[in-house]
């Protein structure tokens, strides 16, 4: 693996996301689902991510991080399968009520977790390319992001899409600009998609980056606007 300015980025960002994040489980965004139901098929955001990622028509994706289908439900209103995912059982279940009142029946949910090893995601049904494009919409703050790359990686034939935070991430205990305090001393605030796109790099890949601003809904439930990063890369041909 290549080092970019003498830095592990792999090793920098789960050392960077364990010392600014409280610990994070289902139960924080079962908590939340009610107020994301805000977002399910009706925000510009998810226009814009869409409208990025160009998909052909009838294509399949993998939504993982799905919450209560911010993406999943306009996908599958153009024609779109998609297979959304996601350790929350209140967004999935906020997700298929949204489904089902609209008819939509190419949207399959799963319960899992963006951390598990892959072993666990094939024993939940996912596949060796078995989607055409993999997309992880603001559903990133993960342990190892280098991991959960190459993860979407192996379920995607075509292309990855994700979005990424600008400012600190919905998981974080800090303010914006205020140091972190890492394992070997004080580390300044980076954005989670510079994080990405150096990772990338080392990992030979060459994305698009785009930005969308977009709505996001605050732990008061207040609505605020937040500049998220797109970014995004096709597959080699095999």
């Amino acid at each position: 693996m290549k080092d970019l300015m003498g830095i592990d980025w792999r090793s920098a960002w789960i050392e960077y996301n364990r010392s600014r994040k409280a610990p994070d489980d289902a139960e924080f965004w079962n908590g939340r689902a009610k107020s994301f139901s805000h977002y399910s098929g009706i925000s510009s955001y998810a226009e814009a991510f869409i409208d990025y990622v160009d998909p052909e028509p009838d294509s399949s994706f993998l939504d993982m991080g799905s919450g209560s289908g911010t993406l999943a439900i306009p996908l599958a209103r153009s024609g779109h399968r998609v297979l959304a995912a996601d350790f929350s059982t209140a967004m999935l279940s906020a997700l298929n009520e949204s489904a089902q009142a609209e008819n939509l029946g190419t949207i399959k949910t799963l319960q899992l977790d963006f951390n598990a090893a892959w072993s666990d995601w094939q024993a939940a049904g996912i596949g060796e390319k078995s989607v055409d494009i993999a997309v992880a919409s603001r559903s990133t703050m993960v342990d190892d992001l280098w991991a959960a790359i190459e993860k979407l990686e192996r379920v995607a034939r075509k292309k990855v899409a994700m979005t990424l935070a600008t400012s600190l991430g919905p998981r974080s205990t800090r303010r914006l600009g205020e140091p972190i305090d890492g394992a070997n001393g004080e580390i300044n605030f980076i954005p989670d998609y510079i994080f990405a796109m150096n990772i990338l790099f080392q990992m030979e890949r060459f994305p698009t980056l785009r930005f969308i601003s977009a709505d996001k809904v605050d732990k008061e439930g207040a609505i605020q606007k937040v500049l998220w990063a797109f970014v995004c890369w096709q597959l080699p041909e095999e």
